[in-house]
């Protein structure tokens, strides 16, 4: 176009149609790397507890490090709508929750914490993990004593 600098041109065989661009007797750029030196797969999940990259420890490995009951530190959000759930902007403390407990019974222990809201409406969120499913437990989150999270509302979606 007027007034741009002209375009450095690609490497053979890229941006064209297969088998055109390519000059004869060379060999697309994966092809020419010697065997046994691509690149290493990312990594994949392992055992439970384990995310690729995630750097967590599996959940029985956790748990075997991490004995014993730990206490959760709930963040509730201040939300005058949500008053009647005691959404005050307080920190909750749930004691006594062990690591092999879901986040579904987290949830449900918070259920009286907060005027009686629903379990299946709530939303927890981590720093590190972000919304947590509630089938994992807690070991497989590698939950620590005073590990702290953020409670809220489900919200619907579709049509309003």
């Amino acid at each position: 176009p007027p007034g741009m600098g002209a375009r450095p041109p690609l490497p053979p065989g890229m941006g064209m149609p297969p088998g055109m661009g390519m000059p004869p007797g060379m060999q697309p750029p994966q092809a020419m790397m010697p065997p046994g030196s691509m690149p290493p797969a990312p990594p994949q999940p392992g055992a439970a507890g384990e995310e690729a990259g995630g750097g967590l420890v599996a959940a029985a490995d956790w748990m075997r490090d991490h004995p014993g009951p730990i206490t959760v530190a709930v963040q509730v959000p201040k939300e005058e709508n949500n008053a009647k759930f005691n959404f005050d902007g307080r920190v909750v403390s749930v004691p006594d929750v062990g690591l092999s407990s879901s986040i579904k019974d987290l949830k449900e222990r918070l259920q009286e914490l907060l005027g009686g809201l629903p379990a299946n409406k709530m939303k927890l969120s981590h720093v590190r993990h972000g919304v947590l499913k509630d089938q994992p437990s807690l070991a497989f989150y590698n939950f620590a004593d005073g590990e702290a999270v953020a409670v809220s509302t489900k919200e619907r979606g579709g049509r309003r």
